[in-house]
């Protein structure tokens, strides 16, 4: 076998990780930027009334449309003065 890297992700990239250690290494990333891990299932009611907003806000993922949905809740409760 040849020692000069096959095409694909760089060097460093975390290519030669374990699928599973590369998303605890991201996890670990993420965590560090201060993002926050949410991992929970809906009822069936609620996951319905996602799927109609994922629909309605044109979003990619559930993630997205959580996000708008959070972003909605907050400036109505705190206003547009207070992001």
């Amino acid at each position: 076998m040849s020692d000069q890297r096959k095409a694909g992700r760089p060097a460093g990239s975390g290519a030669q990780l374990a699928p599973v250690e590369r998303v605890r290494k991201h996890r670990t990333t993420r965590t560090a930027s201060g993002a926050v891990r949410v991992d929970f299932s809906l009822d069936p009611e609620s996951a319905t009334k996602l799927g109609q907003l994922i629909a309605l806000w044109h979003c990619r993922n559930r993630k997205e449309a959580i996000q708008q949905a959070i972003h909605i809740a907050h400036l109505s409760a705190y206003g547009e003065a207070k992001r």
